[in-house]
């Protein structure tokens, strides 16, 4: 396996001093029933953090070089994030972007959702290989939502991390936390657990065939 290096983003964040969340409200969701980050507010951000954590866990435990970009509570800017992640691609190790999400849509949507630039590239083989896992690991636990239009199952949008990313990266979407099914699933450590070791697989496997 090549010696690369994994450029995670736990996406979103901002708690002020008290431990208030206070990003964007599209990032935040009352559930009228259940028990999640504050009661029953779910905080993507938090959730975020904690599978990124894990995913860095198991790779520390691999020996495996990851840099992670985003902060650990505050919501530093989409730029700093990439500009960070390029600066020690071009100058340390090359490696893979990794941005993690969960998703809201205010219509019960549901589903896991992968992310890429427009176009064929690096990142769409990455995206395969990360879908396969996630698969495996989930099978019809979990809903999939694919766009196949262009033949791969990633979905491709000019979102700023993509675009920005000076390596191969995904922006990833788990679950719905604004439904309250996929809400209380992403509550559970095994949900947590398995999702980062999906991660782990799809870095080992894009390791060892670049």
């Amino acid at each position: 396996m090549k010696d690369l290096c994994v450029f995670l983003d736990a996406g979103h964040g901002a708690l002020d001093k008290s431990g208030n969340y206070v990003t964007a409200p599209s990032k935040q969701f009352e559930h009228t029933r259940g028990t999640f980050h504050k009661g029953r507010w779910f905080y993507e951000g938090v959730w975020n953090r904690a599978l990124t954590n894990r995913v860095a866990q198991k790779l520390w435990n691999l020996n495996i070089s990851f840099v992670i970009v985003s902060h650990e509570y505050l919501d530093n800017s989409l730029s700093s994030r990439t500009e960070y992640a390029n600066w020690y691609h071009r100058n340390y190790k090359q490696g893979i972007y990794i941005s993690n999400h969960s998703n809201a849509s205010g219509v019960g949507a549901r589903g896991f959702e992968i992310y890429t630039m427009p176009g064929k590239s690096k990142s769409d083989e990455v995206a395969d290989l990360h879908w396969n896992n996630v698969k495996t690991l989930f099978d019809n636990e979990i809903s999939y939502r694919p766009e196949m239009s262009d033949g791969d199952v990633d979905r491709e949008r000019n979102f700023q991390v993509l675009r920005e990313s000076a390596m191969p990266a995904i922006l990833i979407e788990h679950l719905f936390f604004d439904q309250y099914d996929d809400a209380e699933f992403l509550m559970r450590d095994w949900t947590i657990e398995r999702f980062a070791e999906a991660q782990v697989r799809t870095i080992i496997q894009w390791f060892n065939a670049a």
